[in-house]
């Protein structure tokens, strides 16, 4: 299969594109910063892509239309997290945080369902978090944006049942990744491990044609 990642450099998206690797799918791995993610050629291709920003969008999926003419799937794990409450959530913060985990997301999104309603087919894998099921305290805005994705996601996949596009959404609860950077007295030792969780979009991905697992929440076990 042909498979565009977002947010393949690090995390979730880095984990998830190791797997596919080594099943041999074809890959264009999105993320703002390629480096650090190194797959044989032939196999992963590394496009440069700031997803608040549109023009940057454009420019990297000319580059995937250059070299394919199918996407089979998408998974969009792009996503920035915000910790603070509302009163201390500057006005950067907050635009930051609608602009990659929402505004980005569906623009992506865009890109690749106008493709696959041309091709007739195709499956969209949008990573939400637990955090847009649950409202959590500190987390309002970045609540808003997940909460934002999945409602988006969940209308998309009504607007492309009869279309043969397949439309999920994830939510994965903590990760130990970088995520949490900006949080450096969290304890994340029992988060899970992200290669866990690919192993869990894998699958989803790898589910019949005639089945739509349109969602997927995966909490830590305790």
């Amino acid at each position: 299969m042909i498979i565009v990642i977002v947010g393949a450099s690090y995390g979730l998206g880095k984990a998830i594109s190791q797997l596919l690797v080594k099943k041999r799918h074809r890959l264009f791995l999105l993320s703002r910063s390629i480096r650090g993610v190194d797959f044989p050629k032939g196999v992963a291709v590394k496009i440069p892509c700031d997803v608040r920003n549109p023009k940057s969008i454009q420019t990297a999926f000319k580059s995937i239309d250059n070299r394919t003419g199918t996407i089979h799937v998408l998974i969009n794990c792009v996503g920035k997290g915000l910790e603070k409450t509302l009163e201390k959530s500057s006005d950067k913060e907050i635009e930051e945080i609608i602009e990659t985990n929402l505004t980005g997301a569906i623009r992506i999104t865009k890109e690749v369902y106008m493709r696959m309603l041309k091709q007739g087919f195709g499956h969209i894998i949008n990573v939400s978090s637990t955090s847009g099921k649950k409202a959590k305290a500190n987390e309002s805005v970045y609540c808003a944006s997940k909460w934002g994705l999945a409602g988006f996601n969940e209308s998309l996949r009504i607007e492309a049942k009869d279309k043969k596009i397949r439309v999920s959404t994830v939510f994965p609860g903590g990760m130990k990744t970088n995520f949490y950077a900006r949080s450096p007295a969290k304890d994340t030792s029992g988060y899970m491990d992200p290669k866990l969780v690919a192993q869990q979009i894998v699958n989803i991905l790898e589910t019949e044609p005639s089945i739509t697992p349109s969602e997927l929440v995966i909490e830590r076990a305790g």
